[in-house]
């Protein structure tokens, strides 16, 4: 029995990992296509021929692409923690739990805080540079 609830554990943590991976890289992506989109929009919105409804668009897109991910982010460390949690169990009342490597925790919140800054830092990028266009053509050259 306790194997079949080993085997059912590394499941889970297999399919976190999985749909973290998932979530990292289409938010990464969806955020770099929304950069360059924004960006040619917001170049030609302050020519006064560009569309504000595309860019509000993949702005809000961006938004909530991000959020989403990191939502599933947060979500995935939960249940690896508790999944962690319940193998540490298993393993110290088969009297295994010596065999673990010191700090293996540690680098699953590490991998996750990069990931976090990854997704989030590609967000803000998305919406922050496409501004920073618009008030600088604004202002002129």
């Amino acid at each position: 029995m306790i194997e079949a609830i080993h085997k059912q554990l590394m499941s889970e943590l297999d399919r976190a990992g999985r749909a973290d991976t998932v979530f990292v890289v289409s938010g990464v992506l969806f955020n770099i296509l929304v950069l360059f989109v924004n960006w040619a929009q917001a170049s030609s919105l302050s020519e006064g021929r560009g569309n504000l409804m595309i860019y509000l668009l993949f702005t809000a897109g961006s938004l909530l692409i991000s959020c989403t991910a990191l939502l599933a982010l947060i979500n995935s460390r939960r249940i690896c923690n508790s999944v962690h949690s319940a193998l540490e169990q298993i393993y110290k009342d088969q009297n295994v739990a010596h065999y673990l490597p010191k700090g293996l925790s540690t680098l699953g919140n590490k991998r996750f805080i990069l990931s976090f800054i990854v997704v989030g830092g590609t967000g803000l990028l998305a919406v922050i540079i496409p501004l920073l266009q618009m008030s600088a053509s604004s202002n002129g050259p």
